[in-house]
């Protein structure tokens, strides 16, 4: 909401007013922000203690002048003002549906700044009023009076230059500020951008997919990580494939049913409009859930102009940032390693990020991923940036064939077992070893003394046949393993 005291120039007999101050006031934006801090008191009581200075007379809407009125009342007296309580103050005056939907969409930590916002909108109205008033006004008297007033708003909006701490947080903001919360403990962080990072193929879309299914459910993530709170709302925006393709991806993982529901909203390929993340019907999107997550697959597609420029880094930061200021629980997004990174034996955040390295200093959490098994689609998964918390080691997740059957990865060596990307990359290339790869061999083996062909044996051990060949020929040439990896 613009305040008064910004971009001013000269008007009528002198006064210095804002420019189109007509359309600095804002009478919806008035009541909205009415509604955003009963809802808050409503929802937190206790927030009652950071209102002084808020008044009846200040709320735009008779409704809310009631309930603020009913709040205060309670709260005087000693009584809890919750949403029982002030319906059975207020009686028939008002509809109790009424009063509980004004906790919709009420951000409690964000109190102070709807005061604040609350105050401004107020100045904003003071001076409509004065300036309609100076209009119909035709005596010079009148006027200079108008005008005088006028200049007391002006200087109560900017203080004269005089009010620098309204710049700053109050103490009593960051006393009332809530610790560091996560969507899905130890691996999403609320607040903040998260990207998974890795080469293309390795996964990236698969983990952002099963992230979608734990927040909606509120099942563990890999059976590992635990849901603190579930989503109210997905919007998944997939610029890069049709419709049709990723309604497979959403069917795998079980994703249709919570799109049925009214809870995920994917956007394909398929929709020919062009759309920007500042476009106003997102930012509603996400302001009119209180819990909506925005998944970007990939990142890069919602860049303007090269990505190793820092300037469009920067600009991209801001757009993201807005959807957070709008209510965004989170941004989560995909981004490709540079190829270079192929010929990488470990996970940093500079090696597993593509383009400027402003990408990774604006983010608050950073996993990355590295495919070490193809046939069973496993991946590697380590913290490359963890903002203010301690990440956990790196682990492995093992996709088939547990996604087929179950739409849900499952947890092959969890943290703390899986060791260093090194231990599973070949020095020749080509793909990484099972862990379990020896235990297999002496299986293998056994069972070709019982008389099991090739085939057979790869069936029962989860293999291709062409794995069982190389280790029956290792093992016959008097190799080792490591000297001829599957």
């Amino acid at each position: 909401m613009a305040r008064c005291g910004s971009g001013h120039t000269a008007g009528a007999e002198g006064v210095t007013a804002p420019r189109n101050a007509k359309a600095k006031y804002d009478p919806e934006g008035h009541v909205r922000l009415g509604r955003a801090i009963l809802g808050c008191l409503l929802e937190r009581p206790e927030l009652w203690e950071q209102a002084s200075g808020l008044t009846a007379e200040k709320f735009l809407l008779s409704l809310h002048s009631k309930v603020f009125s009913a709040i205060k009342y309670l709260q005087e007296t000693g009584r809890c003002a919750d949403i029982v309580s002030v319906c059975a103050e207020l009686g028939e005056e008002v509809e109790p549906g009424d009063i509980s939907a004004l906790v919709d969409n009420a951000v409690p930590e964000n109190f102070q700044a709807y005061i604040r916002q609350l105050h401004a909108a107020l100045r904003d109205r003071k001076f409509h009023l004065l300036q309609e008033r100076l209009e119909k006004t035709s005596t010079v008297e009148d006027r200079r009076g108008l005008v005088s007033e006028m200049q007391e708003v002006l200087a109560d909006a900017d203080g004269g230059g005089r009010n620098w701490r309204a710049m700053f947080h109050s103490w009593e903001e960051f006393e009332h500020l809530p610790v560091l919360n996560f969507a899905i403990e130890g691996f999403l962080q609320e607040s903040g951008v998260n990207l998974i990072g890795g080469l293309s193929g390795h996964g990236k879309t698969l983990i952002m997919l099963a992230t979608c299914k734990s927040l909606l459910s509120g099942e563990p993530l890999f059976g590992t990580f635990p849901v603190a709170r579930p989503a109210d709302r997905i919007l998944y925006l997939v610029p890069e494939i049709s419709g049709p393709a990723f309604n497979l991806r959403m069917r795998l993982f079980g994703l249709d049913k919570y799109h049925k529901d009214g809870r995920f909203f994917p956007r394909t390929l398929s929709i020919r409009e062009q759309m920007e993340l500042s476009d106003p019907r997102m930012l509603e999107a996400v302001k009119s859930a209180q819990g909506a997550h925005v998944f970007l697959d990939s990142v890069i597609r919602f860049t303007v102009g090269s990505e190793n420029d820092s300037e469009n880094a920067r600009v991209f930061s801001d757009v993201l940032f807005k959807l957070l200021q709008a209510g965004a629980a989170s941004v989560v997004g995909c981004h490709h390693s540079p190829k270079s990174f192929q010929s990488s034996d470990y996970m940093s955040l500079e090696n597993i990020l593509r383009g400027s390295s402003d990408f990774g200093a604006l983010i608050s959490v950073c996993w990355g991923v590295r495919q070490i098994d193809a046939v069973h689609n496993r991946i590697f998964v380590q913290n490359c940036k963890a903002r203010d918390f301690e990440p956990c080691e790196a682990f492995v997740i093992e996709g088939r064939p547990h996604l087929d059957r179950s739409g849900q990865f499952q947890m092959h060596a969890r943290p703390g077992e899986a060791g260093e990307l090194r231990s599973y990359l070949q020095q020749k290339g080509g793909r990484p070893p099972a862990p379990d790869q020896e235990g297999k061999i002496e299986q293998a083996l056994e069972m070709r003394g019982h008389g099991k062909s090739n085939r057979e044996i790869a069936t029962a051990l989860g293999v291709s046949h062409t794995t069982v060949n190389k280790w029956f020929w290792n093992h016959d040439s008097g190799k080792t393993p490591d000297e001829d990896l599957q």
